[in-house]
């Protein structure tokens, strides 16, 4: 590797102490399985946040979020009382040990704040602990790392295995932690030298990190987002997914990237990254192929500008100020992640005063932003290697094994058979992303909810294939394999939360719709089906329609709006989380057509934990409705409402 050192002289004296000189493949270990590690970290986080907040309030989370977010910044005082060992040790070291406590006890409201602020401060270690490498060396293992989780992940059919127990879920933690420790060992181990002088200009590269990390983590390393935003299935879209990181990897080591990069250049690619994040991503994002190439392009745009950003801050000579500006810059970056991720997370039940298209898009040209302040600064560069660049593109098939596992692997469970020829079990169930009463992701709870009414259809509503409220899983595909059922897919809110249909009838045909709005909160939405029963066919609808008392007239524009989509069709069950007591008046134009609750007038049990009755079930002419039930479980905070539907003829 050839090496060009160049400090940028900005006045006083560089910071006196050892440093950490990273040596061989460790490094690059190190920096692969940190990066891989604070991604789940951050995905078992944010539900958990969310719980916290359901708790305690929005004004309480957001600063206590906003709290562990800054932990960052607290770098520079560690360097200062441990050094630049304890800096890594702290950081990377308490990283490895949150995530095996959170797989041994799975993970909890107080482990998720713990993580990420060391999460936090482990983004300052990896620098410390990558000094000397160059920028390219340092993306190359970023997406390495990050590749590897996302294979890892489709083992598991995306459900995170830290929310998993068993031998299997084990076996990935004990090879991220193990392999960390070991490489972590090995750069405490290193031989010190005095590090760096550096301006606030370069330490701003180290910044680039955090939106990075936000887009791989929302859009670019997540298959259930490109499976559900470009209609694609779950093995397509992390295929996709591979292709774009082995392009990636292919790319930067071939050494094809120059000594001075332009800043306009950088600000360009940013810019392009950010419009086709936000292009994809959000409630007003385009949906189909056109996801596909922005995801792949993508990865190499993202891995290229982080590559020049951080060349600077990971340089091992310099003059200019202390070497604890780049902890400063990390701690930024960190933070970044935060302004980025949570806010996303809160548009899917709460408005913002902007699209959330914009988060995604802000990342890119920040991204690009730092990448064009460090551009033409000095660090390390590879010499071209087209041989190591196919040497890397090949590699990146190896993380094809992960899509394998999951398109061989049999599903759990097998959908029931009818109980009578010409009846149907069905059941209408909001699960909440599948985060039961707890704030534990729980698919299978709310798999074994399904299961025990026997349903044939299923209607869905808070579904998530890719929310950051469900850790970015794909809970819909999750339960259909594991029930054994046909997905029909919905988005409203964005691509990534909306209602869905399971079902082990034939499906004739099928639809989605939206009912937009004037402003930038939630679009609500509904899906359909029409589904071959015997002889005949049965039309099925799930939506989930506003909440809040306050917000009865938008309920009602909902209710227009599905009727008219509806158009009066014959045989017809219409389910789902109407958020408005029966007999409300914002239903009125429900009420005013022949559909009728399944409930047969009979007072109704509550439908939710806090008391309320706004899930329901209507049906039109030609349907009989007997066996209402509404049984408790508490894999989420709504409990299903079942009823067996009798076919007329």
């Amino acid at each position: 590797m050839a090496s060009t050192d160049v400090g940028t002289k900005t006045g006083g004296p560089a910071a006196a102490g050892p440093s950490i000189v990273p040596q061989g493949p460790a490094r690059l270990a190190l920096i692969a399985i940190t990066v891989a590690v604070l991604a789940q970290t951050l995905r078992f986080s944010l539900p958990q946040l969310d719980h916290f907040a359901d708790g305690t309030g929005t004004g309480v989370a957001a600063l206590a979020v906003l709290a562990v977010y800054l932990a960052g910044f607290a770098a520079p005082l560690i360097r200062r009382a441990a050094g630049p060992r304890g800096l890594l040790l702290a950081g990377v070291g308490g990283l490895f040990a949150v995530r095996l406590l959170a797989q041994a006890i799975g993970p909890q409201t107080w482990l998720a704040f713990v993580g990420t602020a060391i999460g936090m401060i482990a983004v300052a270690g990896l620098f410390e602990g990558a000094r000397g490498l160059s920028g390219v060396g340092f993306a190359t293992a970023t997406v390495a790392g990050l590749s590897a989780d996302s294979a890892i992940r489709m083992c598991f059919a995306t459900w995170d295995p830290v929310w998993r127990s068993g031998i299997a879920p084990w076996l990935p933690c004990l090879l991220f932690v193990g392999l960390g420790a070991a490489a972590l060992y090995r750069e405490l181990a290193s031989g010190p030298v005095t590090a760096p002088g550096i301006s606030w200009r370069d330490a701003l590269g180290a910044a680039a990190i955090g939106p990075f990390l936000a887009l791989q983590v929302l859009v670019l390393s997540s298959p259930a987002f490109v499976a559900s935003s470009g209609w694609r299935s779950l093995t397509a879209a992390h295929v996709v997914i591979v292709a774009g990181q082995g392009l990636a990897l292919a790319f930067l080591a071939s050494g094809l990237a120059v000594r001075a990069v332009p800043g306009g250049v950088c600000v360009l690619g940013g810019t392009l990254l950010g419009v086709g994040a936000g292009t994809v991503a959000g409630t007003y994002a385009v949906s189909g192929i056109e996801v596909v190439p922005i995801v792949i392009v993508g990865q190499v745009l993202s891995a290229w500008l982080l590559a020049v950003a951080c060349r600077a801050p990971l340089r091992r000579a310099g003059a200019g100020g202390p070497v604890w500006r780049i902890d400063v810059g990390a701690a930024l970056g960190g933070l970044l992640i935060a302004l980025i991720l949570v806010p996303y997370q809160v548009s899917a039940v709460s408005p913002l005063p902007f699209p959330n298209n914009a988060l995604p898009g802000l990342a890119g040209i920040l991204l690009g932003a730092l990448a064009a302040a460090a551009a033409a600064r000095g660090g390390p560069l590879p010499a071209r290697a087209p041989l190591r660049a196919l040497t890397a593109g090949a590699a990146a098939l190896l993380l094809l094994a992960g899509t394998l596992i999951f398109t061989v692997a049999a599903p759990d469970g097998t959908a029931k058979a009818g109980p009578v020829p010409g009846q149907v079990r069905l059941l209408s169930y909001n699960i909440r992303d599948s985060v039961n009463q707890d704030g534990r992701l729980d698919p299978e709870g709310v798999a074994r909810t399904i299961e025990a009414q026997r349903a044939q259809v299923v209607l869905l509503q808070e579904a998530s294939r890719g929310s950051l409220l469900s850790g970015t899983t794909d809970v819909g595909v999750w339960l259909s394999r594991r029930l054994g059922m046909k997905l029909i897919w919905g988005p409203a809110a964005d691509g990534q939360f909306g209602n869905a249909i399971l079902t082990s009838l034939p499906v004739r045909s099928s639809g989605t719709g939206r009912m937009a709005k004037g402003d930038w909160s939630q679009i609500r939405g509904y899906v359909w089906a029409r589904l071959a029963v015997g002889e005949t066919t049965m039309d099925v609808w799930s939506t989930h329609l506003e909440g809040g008392d306050d917000q009865a007239e938008e309920r009602a524009r909902e209710v227009a709006a599905l009727v008219r989509a509806w158009g009066g069709a014959p045989r017809t069950v219409i389910g789902g989380d109407f958020n408005a007591e029966p007999g409300s008046p914002e239903l009125g134009d429900l009420m005013d057509t022949d559909l009728r609750s399944a409930a047969l007038g009979a007072e109704t049990p509550p439908t939710t934990s806090d008391g309320r009755r706004v899930d329901q079930v209507l049906g039109s002419d030609g349907l009989m409705f007997t066996d209402y039930d509404v049984p408790r479980s508490e894999a989420s905070d709504h409990y299903p409402v079942a009823v067996t539907v009798r076919i007329g003829r």
